[in-house]
């Protein structure tokens, strides 16, 4: 089967479709994966690895690295998730939409299927109107209503709460994305769509939630084509890459380290940096723990450390986190996960909404404590965590309990079972009509 792919965003969003991409190519599909990445990165070397064919889609419009890092502190600083969403769109995704519609028009040409993330509302416009069967992916499962989830960027004051909630929050995000979708919508003769979160963000027969389930068990309230398959987590290969040079050794020699990283969200802007830097590097003064620091920088020799101290600019997380005592970290989907996986407790500093969302799921789990917030961050603060968190018995076995179950669960296998069964076993997806009869929407077995 051909089929192709189409991922927006950061690295957190677009290494499970190189997960799913990598899956798919390795059970006998032909497989195109088009990635615009917002940082530029360059992903050519993992479609070499897997077998698949990568098309990278950069913004026309990409500011230089000063405006882009003041953009993101802008948004950042905003806090306001719907304000950021706005900003996001405006600076992030408007800039390149026509190119990926231009793109999506050529997936839907080429292929028997696509898969698109889902804010990428061109691939679904241009599936809709070359009537190609699509999938879409949703890395987070707090933007699809539910009255057993606490609608996204809002507090939870709990369930009863919830309706009214999710109302006030589908009004906030249509009056976002509703006048983009339909100026497309519109262009290309299709009816207009009027609720975002239920006809844009999610396909007519299969949308995947890509998160573990013993993460998000799965609502009883949720249409029957929403199905949690599991985090897509790249093949294991991700071991073999290069570890810098002596962290191997930095790690066997002492104490397990604290490991720091707030992934996409850190710009590589030598000043934001070392902002961000003054605070763990004082935060790790108050505690007297061994540390990794992860920045996106170069040339490392400009940073200041001491012995307890080894920075990276990149490291394989499968290898590195299970060897930590704890990470720091942003909240990001993928992030999480892997923390998770490796059996790690958090420390959750959440930028926007949905990190926020995925830091409160964490305590919930009972691997991680209160949510500290990017914008009023302090060491004191961070530091408090990260010492409730190390002199916290119970979040190590909780978490290393997930990580085991995780461990068996192979969200891309689970992911291509779905798409197989249904797309070329033909499985019936019950419709408005079976639910009215009494048909109940439920999880695919796999």
């Amino acid at each position: 089967m051909k089929i192709g792919l189409q991922a927006w965003g950061s690295e957190g969003d677009i290494r499970p479709f190189i997960a799913l991409a990598a899956g798919l190519t390795a059970v006998g599909h032909d497989v195109t994966l088009v990635v615009t990445d917002n940082a530029g990165r360059d992903y050519s070397g993992l479609a070499q690895r897997y077998g698949y064919k990568l098309k990278s889609l950069p913004s026309p419009n990409i500011p230089n690295q000063v405006e882009s890092a003041k953009i993101w502190q802008s948004i950042i600083d905003v806090g306001n998730p719907i304000k950021q969403a706005e900003m996001i769109m405006t600076y992030g995704f408007d800039p390149v939409m026509e190119n990926m519609y231009l793109a999506a028009k050529e997936l839907c040409t080429e292929n028997d299927l696509v898969v698109g993330h889902f804010f990428v509302f061109p691939l679904r416009v241009a599936a809709e109107k070359a009537k190609v069967p699509m999938v879409t992916i949703n890395i987070v499962h707090n933007c699809l209503p539910s009255r057993l989830i606490c609608p996204p960027g809002l507090p939870d004051f709990g369930k009863l709460f919830y309706p009214l909630g999710w109302k006030l929050v589908s009004t906030m995000i249509n009056r976002i994305f509703l006048p983009r979708v339909n100026k497309l919508r519109s262009r290309e003769g299709l009816i207009p769509n009027t609720d975002v979160m239920n006809q844009t963000w999610a396909a007519e027969k299969l949308n995947l939630i890509a998160v573990s389930r013993f993460i998000c068990d799965r609502p009883d309230d949720w249409d029957v084509r929403h199905q949690v398959c599991g985090f897509l987590n790249p093949p294991h290969e991700d071991r073999k890459e290069e570890l810098p040079a002596g962290l191997e050794e930095f790690i066997a020699s002492g104490d397990s380290p604290v490991y720091f990283t707030f992934g996409s969200m850190m710009q590589s802007d030598l000043t934001l940096i070392n902002k961000t830097l003054s605070i763990w590097q004082d935060s790790l003064n108050i505690l007297g723990c061994r540390a990794i620091l992860q920045v996106p920088w170069d040339d490392l020799s400009v940073f200041r450390t001491n012995k307890s101290v080894f920075m990276v600019n990149r490291s394989p997380y499968s290898y590195v986190f299970p060897r930590c005592a704890a990470i720091v970290h942003h909240g990001g989907a993928g992030t999480t996960q892997s923390c998770l996986l490796a059996g790690k407790p958090s420390v959750v500093v959440a930028h926007m909404a949905d990190q926020t969302f995925w830091g409160t799921e964490l305590k919930r789990l009972g691997v991680a404590g209160d949510t500290l917030q990017r914008k009023s961050l302090s060491a004191q603060k961070l530091a408090k965590q990260i010492s409730l968190v190390l002199n916290n018995s119970a979040m190590p076995e909780k978490a290393n309990i997930i990580g085991k179950k995780m461990a068996q669960e192979n969200g891309v296998k689970n992911a291509i079972q779905l798409i197989e069964r249904i797309f070329i076993g033909g499985v019936h997806i019950p419709d408005e009509s079976d639910h009215r009869s009494g048909v109940k929407p439920t999880a695919i077995p796999i």
